[in-house]
């Protein structure tokens, strides 16, 4: 069976793993999450950089830096992931969901100043499978009613808007270092901002609200989101790898674009000319005349591990009697169509080629 995704790890993950092991520094202080957290802020431009221990933990700490809670909304795209919309909720805000855009499967802005209150706090900009959502519009208006934007970038590091690195628009960007991400730190996350304070304040509740000042003086409400050192060990080979990772994976997305063209029946994203995408997962979208579950067991029966699509926000069942489906036809369509290839960055080419051939034995037969 090929993976829908492996690790990729051939640098120096064993090598910074051991000497973790050998100095015995195998917890939430060492060496090593000090060095991550300046490599990402350095890679990115930006000024400080906190690890975590997942993306949905930054997007928690980025909420609750900025006081958000009971009386406030937060506006989060349908077609995401769940964990930035539980965190919305677990901090006590309303969460305002809006359809997404067709192509860039972010936010549709041209539905965003409609949903935006004076109860209207941030904004969670997710930058969807490598594309850049269209940050200039969610921008102006986001400061024109001074909210606060929160980057959710867990699937598009290394991604560009109009030349810029992705993870540097927002107050805080949050990233995720998931198994089955670009880097991986197996778990584990991290967020960037340029504001020292707001830096000061995460680090704070990401330690059980510990002061920075005196140790085991508590001075608010906290959480345990730290990150061991082994997992950062693990994150800072990656990093230190990540421009070949994108390389590679690009390589192999050009691949699967040149294979899978004029496929009847399947259809392939289109990237905007503003964006320079990042090859995370390889979405495929199919014909509403096809079942799309079939399709995965048809594929997985041939040896190829495919992956459905997220399901949209609003049909979570904590949420679907909140919530109007006729409000995210978008995201509706996309989520019961799509789907994703295998896309680990050691895919070799015959492996491919060789899960393309099944794709057409299902829609040209």
């Amino acid at each position: 069976m090929i993976p829908i995704a492996e690790p990729y790890l051939n640098g120096n993950e064993k090598k910074y793993v051991l000497q973790c092991l050998e100095t015995n520094w195998i917890s939430s202080q060492g060496d090593f999450i000090l060095r991550l957290e300046e490599g990402l802020a350095a890679y990115h431009g930006v000024k400080y950089g906190v690890v975590t221990s997942s993306c949905t933990t930054a997007i928690h700490l980025a909420l609750k830096a900025f006081n958000i809670g009971p009386g406030d909304e937060v506006i989060c795209p349908d077609l995401t992931f769940i964990a930035p919309a539980n965190m919305v909720v677990l901090s006590g805000a309303a969460l305002v969901l809006i359809d997404v855009d067709p192509q860039t499967l972010s936010i549709d802005v041209n539905k965003l100043a409609d949903k935006i209150t004076c109860k209207t706090k941030a904004i969670i900009v997710v930058h969807q499978f490598g594309h850049a959502a269209p940050m200039d519009e969610i921008l102006a208006i986001a400061r024109g009613h001074d909210i606060k934007i929160i980057e959710d970038n867990a699937e598009s590091i290394g991604g560009r808007y109009k030349g810029r690195l992705l993870g540097t628009f927002g107050n805080i960007s949050c990233f995720s270092f998931f198994a089955n991400k670009i880097i991986t730190s197996g778990e584990g996350g991290a967020l960037l901002t340029n504001d020292e304070e707001l830096a000061d304040r995460c680090r704070e509740l990401r330690d059980h609200g510990m002061s920075k000042i005196k140790k085991y003086h508590h001075i608010n409400l906290g959480y345990n989101y730290r990150m061991t050192n082994i997992q950062a060990a693990i994150g800072l080979a990656q990093l230190e790898q990540l421009d070949t990772i994108l390389t590679t994976r690009m390589e192999q997305m050009c691949l699967y674009y040149k294979l899978l063209n004029d496929i009847p029946g399947i259809s392939l994203r289109r990237f905007a000319d503003w964006c320079e995408p990042v090859h995370w997962l390889m979405t495929m979208t199919i014909d509403d005349y096809y079942n799309r579950d079939e399709f995965l067991q048809f594929m997985r029966c041939e040896g190829v591990d495919c992956r459905q699509m997220i399901n949209p926000v609003h049909r979570a069942l904590h949420f679907i009697d909140k919530y109007d489906e006729s409000d995210y036809p978008n995201s509706t369509r996309i989520s019961a169509q799509s789907l994703h290839l295998p896309c680990s960055t050691s895919l070799q080419k015959n492996q491919v080629e060789f899960i393309v051939e099944k794709v057409k034995k299902y829609f040209c037969c």
